[in-house]
């Protein structure tokens, strides 16, 4: 079952998402429209969000678990810019006010896989933080993307 933390999630949020391509550089500042819903009687907890990257539809999912075996958050994300047609999937720990996870992808065959850290931080007033950092190779985090959500009325 999903631990009570992620079933404060369900429901309806907006907000926005920053993108940064390059270091310190905000590449793109968008709306951002994200619905949480429970998977399989409460198994899991389903992300799809809808916003715009430069003037274009951005989509993606998330599929995310709290693993009681491993004691564990883990995250399958698959996203129409980020992504392309890969999927990522992300581990990770409890921490204050939420959970972070890690995970990896392929920028090329046989170049060496990037990292990409996402924290979950939940706010007062039914709001939520969404943030990931790049992880290059040499284990330097450069901020990717940030989403501000807040809850909508149910």
């Amino acid at each position: 079952m999903v631990p009570e933390i992620l079933m404060v999630l369900k429901g309806e949020w907006i907000g926005s998402c920053r993108t940064w391509l390059e270091a310190g550089v905000l590449s793109d500042e968008s709306s951002i429209r994200g619905e949480f819903s429970s998977v399989m009687d409460g198994l899991w907890l389903r992300h799809h969000y809808l916003g715009s990257m430069k003037g274009k539809k951005r989509e993606g999912e998330e599929l995310i678990a709290f693993n009681s075996g491993s004691n564990e958050y883990q995250i399958a994300w698959i996203d129409d810019f980020h992504m392309a047609n890969g999927i990522l999937y992300s581990t990770g720990v409890s921490q204050a006010s939420g959970f972070s996870v890690v995970g990896s992808y392929s920028v090329g065959v046989g170049e060496t896989p990037w990292g990409w850290r996402t924290t979950y931080q939940f706010g007062l007033d039914n709001r939520l933080k969404i943030m990931s950092w790049n992880i290059e190779p040499d284990g330097t985090e450069v901020k990717a993307i940030e989403i501000e959500y807040k809850k909508l009325k149910s």
